[in-house]
């Protein structure tokens, strides 16, 4: 049913999210391919793999695109901390944030990833590059739901117990409170499946 409650923007980013959603579910089911289609593929088949090749993908470092031999970090949700811009909610400056973490007072900032260890302990990993958060914050922006490959141990920093807060939501924590609902009923996204097509051009 369309929504009439949606702005312009609005409606045509609820669209994208639709589209999303259909190639992620062409992809579970081992059919999606971005390479020519195979002879056998109808005519659905061949406009779904066409939409998946005109969806815009914003790369980042550590989005999988390069390096597939790597997992993949499902995230509760991220920080950047910057000198000049603490994150709100947070009363300490910068350098009393890194005292409690104890890490270096470094200009370039830190990016935290709060997590879920194997046994439901939550966790934060510090990273000293924060190149590849600020592109995967710019894919939340965008209502994409991306994750990080699992970071390389020479690119943690250091790894606690408890979350740095206040943090941004991944989406699928912010699906899990309940403050984001699925773009549709029938056959949401799952964040877990890998699917079985080719995977999108890096």
């Amino acid at each position: 049913m369309p929504r009439p409650d949606l702005s312009e923007p609005e409606y045509l980013r609820h669209i994208e999210h639709l589209a999303r959603e259909i190639v992620n579910a062409a992809s579970a089911e081992g059919w999606l391919t971005y390479a020519d289609d195979p002879s056998e593929a109808t005519p659905l088949q061949r406009t779904v793999n066409e939409t998946a090749r005109q969806l815009r993908h914003y790369h980042f470092d550590g989005d999988g695109c390069l390096d597939e031999e790597r997992p993949f970090l499902r995230l509760a949700g991220v920080v950047l901390l910057r000198p000049d811009a603490v994150p709100l909610g947070m009363e300490e400056s910068y350098a009393e944030i890194c005292a409690r973490l104890r890490v270096e007072t470094r200009p370039e900032g830190w990016a935290i990833w709060n997590i879920w260890a194997e046994d439901g302990r939550s966790l934060s990993i510090v990273l000293a590059d924060s190149d590849g958060t600020e592109g995967l914050l710019m894919n939340w922006a965008r209502g994409i739901e991306v994750y990080p490959l699992t970071p390389l141990p020479a690119q943690v920093v250091l790894t606690r117990q408890g979350w740095l807060t206040p943090m941004t939501l991944s989406p699928r924590s912010a699906r899990r409170l309940g403050v984001i609902q699925p773009v549709s009923r029938k056959a949401p996204m799952n964040p877990d499946a890998s699917g079985g097509g080719t995977p999108a051009p890096g």
